[in-house]
């Protein structure tokens, strides 16, 4: 059993150790906590880059949005949270970073009605 404090940021999994095989019906097995394997420092920078994309996208949108263009500024904006929707369904949890909020489903449903709301909401205002 381990005697030195645990990393309390590292994901741990509980693994049951039986007692010695003669005495096995007297004591119940015991707990030890063994932490998971880290993903890398270069494994953990590409799983946000989808999450980057998107916030560049809507940077962009809210620039050209700031030069007055504000029906092609709303629809570079929807196309990146679009895209973000689409990058979240289409990638693992694990690799999708910080666009994985909740479950698949929620996250494209609502990325998919905001993205889709503010494409319609760029179709139908007058510049």
């Amino acid at each position: 059993m381990r005697s030195e404090p645990l990393d309390t940021s590292a994901d741990l999994t509980i693994v049951t150790e039986p007692g010695p095989p003669d005495d096995a019906a007297a004591d119940p097995p015991t707990l030890a906590v063994e932490p998971q394997r880290k993903r890398g420092k270069v494994a953990a920078f590409f799983g946000e880059i989808p999450l980057a994309l998107v916030i560049c996208g809507v940077g962009v949108g809210l620039v050209i949005i700031a030069m007055h263009h504000f029906r092609w500024g709303n629809l570079a904006i929807s196309i990146s949270v679009l895209g973000g929707a689409l990058f979240r369904l289409v990638l693992p949890s694990r690799t999708a970073g910080l666009l994985a909020v909740r479950t698949r489903f929620t996250d494209v449903v609502t990325m998919g009605f905001i993205g889709g709301a503010l494409m319609v909401l760029a179709a139908v205002t007058s510049t």
